[in-house]
This record gives C-alpha cells, structure tokens and sequence, in this order.
C-alpha cells in the first residue's frame, strides 16, 4: 500500500509524519512526501520584476526538493521505501491528483486547526482533501495548549 505523505514542514506536518511513517513500516508500505508550491500568477511588474519572482520560485521548489529528497534518505536507510513529489497547484488539488496518480491507499495529513472567520472564508486543505480524496485520509492534530499526544 502506498502511503501518501502531504507536508509544508510545519510541526503538525511532522507529527503527521510519524504517523505516516509507523503505518508504512507496520504495513510495510511504501511513502509518498509531497509538498504541493503554490506559485501566485504576476500580473504585472510592479516593484518586482517576473524574472526576480520566478528566481524565489525556483529557490522555493529547489530547497524543497532538497529538503525531501534528505528526507526521503533519511527514511530509506532506515528501511521505509520512500519517494517525493513537489507538483505546483493548489494544495488540496494537487494533493488529490498526487493521490489519484500515485494510486495511494491512505493519505496521512495534519491540520492546523483553524477556525472561526479563518475557516469560513479559507475553508481547510484537510477537509477539502477529506472530502474529494480517493482514498482514507488520516488527520493528525495539534495538540491543545498543555496536552500533548
């Protein structure tokens, strides 16, 4: 079973991480990372040019694949079969299109947590990815301020 992984590298994303991690190992798995770069459309010049934005996105998806691809390592000589994905997108869009390509069995996930205002007019890329995923998806929470997991 593959075991989609989506991270902005956050602490949630990491918690979800291990969980993501245990399952592929008892499971004997394999792991997807993905980390899903949104990229704003420029619509004009303005104090930037195109060509210095596009300069910050390609150091963005760079650092990113970078970072995963150590990560990815990391989890290989320790016995997970892990690979990455950096596609370009909305999140939850992309998310779900990595899924459906990737032919996940489970999406693993953390959430922020937001609420309020926030969450009425942003909505959530968890439950958006709940909603419209292929496959289960696995929510990891924040802890509340003074509990941990």
């Amino acid at each position: 079973m593959k075991i989609l992984h989506p991270t902005d590298f956050s602490e949630c994303a990491a918690r979800a991480e291990a969980v993501a991690v245990d399952l592929a190992r008892k499971l004997g798995g394999d792991l997807v990372l993905v980390q899903a770069l949104v990229e704003a459309p420029l619509y004009g010049e303005g104090f930037i040019s195109h060509r210095d934005v596009q300069k910050v996105y390609d150091a963005q998806r760079k650092w990113s694949e970078e970072t995963l691809e150590a990560r990815a390592e990391q989890l290989r000589q320790s016995g997970v079969k892990t690979t990455w994905r950096v596609p370009t997108g909305g999140p939850h869009e992309e998310i779900i299109r990595t899924a459906e390509e990737e032919r996940a069995g489970m999406i693993v996930m953390g959430t922020h947590g937001r609420s309020g205002l926030n969450r009425m007019l942003l909505g959530s890329v968890a439950e958006r990815v709940i909603r419209l995923a292929p496959c289960p998806v696995l929510t990891v929470r924040e802890p509340k301020a003074g509990r941990e997991q």
